[in-house]
């Protein structure tokens, strides 16, 4: 194995295990708790670790490089994002995410539908396989978590379907960002999480729900920053091959599912492992032959 091999594989493996302890720490937060206090503080805590990073880098000044236009676009990002983010949360708040986790990994499936829509980007064979098969996952899960009475039933189904889909078109619209706009990787970053921290503040200033302050909830946004620097960092090494590391990288639901299902006792862990593998046999196939 090259150097540079060596060198990414180290940070696309630290970004998935940042990823798979981000994606725990929010089910710890939110779990029985106001969902948009903890948005709230989650979100504002990665915004501080983004600039704490840009601080000791000396980039401070790099994500205010951007004009009023530009800024209107990130804008809609941060809208995007927290609607995403928010459907997630409130799906998280009562089902199991040894069911929420794996839902959101097919993140991979809607973006390919929505380029397909519009970008008209054709899915080869191997793809149309994959699809299918994160589709059969999808239907084992919702089909689950709705037989539980304790998940919160059709609901949480439908927002954790409803925060993957604005997910996959958050990323999207971050093809429009970076590649068409131009925008730096950071300066993205910076904006539409400062945007949805006042989005958040208002949504939780007129909640009246109880909060209840964890360790985790900061832990959220921490790990998220330093889940994504890895991934950048991963990116920019050279010979790093972007399919490959989005596949790593998506493994971390692999950590998720089982040590989430062993830490909040979780139930119907076979059934829930087959579906799991049909959406990551489905997840490979269509990160390894994208085009």
């Amino acid at each position: 194995m090259s150097g540079s091999s060596a060198s990414y594989l180290f940070w696309i493996l630290a970004s998935s295990v940042g990823l798979s302890l981000y994606d725990l720490c929010k089910k710890s937060s939110v779990r029985g708790n106001s969902v948009f206090p903890t948005l709230f503080i989650s979100t504002l805590s990665g915004w501080l670790a983004l600039n704490v990073f840009l601080f000791a880098t000396g980039n401070a000044q790099a994500p205010l490089a951007v004009g009023a236009k530009d800024v209107a676009l990130l804008s809609v990002k941060s809208v995007i994002v927290a609607a995403s983010w928010s459907a997630t949360y409130f799906a998280l708040k009562t089902m199991p995410i040894t069911c929420a986790a794996p839902i959101r990994a097919t993140g991979p499936l809607w973006t390919l539908i929505g380029a397909v829509i519009l970008f008209s980007e054709i899915p080869g064979f191997l793809q149309a396989i994959g699809m299918a098969l994160v589709m059969t996952g999808c239907f084992f899960f919702s089909h689950t978590s709705v037989k539980d009475s304790s998940s919160g039933g059709t609901k949480a189904v439908i927002l954790a379907f409803t925060g993957t889909v604005l997910g996959s078109c958050s990323a999207l619209y971050d093809k429009h960002l970076l590649q068409s706009m131009g925008l730096g990787t950071v300066t993205v970053l910076w904006w539409f999480l400062g945007g949805m921290c006042i989005i958040y503040a208002v949504a939780a200033a007129v909640s009246h729900r109880a909060f209840e302050w964890r360790a985790s909830i900061p832990l959220v946004g921490i790990l998220l920053v330093v889940s994504d620097a890895c991934y950048f960092n991963a990116i920019a090494t050279p010979d790093a091959r972007i399919s490959v590391l989005s596949l790593i990288r998506r493994s971390s639901i692999i950590l998720t599912f089982f040590i989430g299902g062993a830490v909040f006792h979780e139930t119907d862990m076979r059934r829930k492992a087959l579906a799991l593998a049909a959406i990551l046999a489905g997840v490979a196939l269509l990160c390894l032959f994208s085009s």
